[in-house]
């Protein structure tokens, strides 16, 4: 299938046929200029760890499109495979100056080369961009009550006898939204756990933000699309927007992708809240543009699943015995991790690289539009 053409087999591959993809703009005429933000690290086969930007047409406009990928590491691969589809759309149509489009190749090139959600600090980057006045710290409501459970101190089996049944007598005692609030949301107090949000901003994210300084200055209009998996039924997006957003925009968004758009509200879709996320540090970063803010989210697998697939790889990674990093990815519970967010099926991967363009070239017209 046509989809499966987009998915690269490594994050050297993907980084490679990004620039690739940049240089076949270029040759259709666009202006193009793009950049490698490395981040100091180093991939399994040597290659630099970096995370790529391209800027395509003008911003002189003061209207950009910005996409982003890779924020979740694995989740990188099918995020880059949208994003290359794209690319080859637009090296097919003429030149333009009236908008520019960003693209963000892989925020978390680490977590995308070594096969895992996190950074090299164990920081899950969307809970790691802070907003102003806030701090790198606490927990959320009911965190200690799911805390043992969802971090185990000891290595992963591949068959987890009662990981179920405690599962659903958690469920059972606080309710599932509420454990899916309460273990998704971002917490700031344990490194060695899933969804650490950090105590610091960490590197990567901070050369992205210094990059974004001087490009953004100026622009007025911002419509930006965050790619990610692992929510949802399997094969369909979910466009995730804040639980604060005004009933117009929502509204116009619901019109524009009816049947996909959800609030991030524990209880009213598949979603949740979310304490230092992408886009809410942008939006208060450069607070002086208009924003237009979507999470692109594709699901994988059930929920519990999913959960399983990244406490089992956190476990490996800190608990379990390996000699370097090589070493690590070898284990089963990588692997499972890669494919949890990034299904080895074409009929999936046809259907997000299907999707991730209709929603970018809509995007793209409602925000020339405006």
């Amino acid at each position: 299938m046509e989809g499966r053409f987009w998915f690269a087999n490594s994050y050297a591959e993907a980084a490679g046929r990004f620039l690739i993809a940049c240089d076949d703009l270029r040759d259709a005429g666009h202006r193009v200029a793009n950049e490698r933000l490395e981040i100091g690290m180093t991939g399994p086969a040597g290659e630099p760890l970096c995370i790529d930007v391209a800027i395509v047409g003008s911003l002189n406009s003061s209207k950009v499109l910005l996409s982003s990928s890779g924020i979740h590491g694995v989740e990188g691969y099918p995020g880059s495979a949208i994003q290359l589809a794209i690319m080859n759309d637009l090296s097919e149509q003429g030149p333009f100056k009236d908008h520019a489009i960003i693209f963000i190749h892989t925020i978390n090139p680490y977590g995308m080369a070594w096969w895992r959600r996190f950074n090299e600090n164990n920081v899950d980057l969307n809970r790691n961009f802070l907003k102003r006045g806030q701090e790198y710290s606490g927990v959320p409501d009911g965190y200690e009550n799911v805390r043992e459970f969802i971090n185990p101190k000891n290595t992963p089996k591949r068959k987890e006898k009662w990981f179920k049944m405690k599962a659903f007598r958690l469920i059972m005692k606080y309710g599932f939204n509420n454990l899916k609030q309460c273990i998704a949301e971002g917490q700031y107090e344990y490194p060695k756990a899933i969804q650490y949000g950090g105590d610091e901003l960490q590197p990567g994210p901070e050369l992205l933000l210094n990059w974004l300084d001087v490009t953004l200055e100026g622009v007025s209009k911002i419509w930006a699309i965050d790619l990610h998996t692992g929510l949802g039924p399997s094969g369909h997006d979910t466009l995730l927007v804040s639980a604060g957003m005004s009933e117009e925009k929502y509204s116009h968004l619901e019109n524009l992708f009816p049947g996909h758009v959800e609030s991030l509200d524990p209880n009213s879709g598949v979603g949740y809240e979310i304490v230092g996320d992408l886009h809410q540090g942008l939006e208060d970063r450069f607070d002086k543009a208009e924003w237009v803010s979507i999470t692109q989210e594709f699901g994988t697998f059930k929920p519990l699943r999913v959960l399983k697939a990244s406490r089992a790889e956190n476990q490996w990674t800190q608990w379990g015995i390996y000699v370097d990093q090589v070493d690590a990815r070898r284990h089963w519970s990588r692997e499972q991790m890669l494919r949890t967010f990034n299904p080895k099926d074409e009929v999936w991967q046809a259907k997000i690289t299907h999707r991730g363009r209709i929603v970018f070239n809509a995007a793209r017209d409602d925000l020339l539009s405006s």
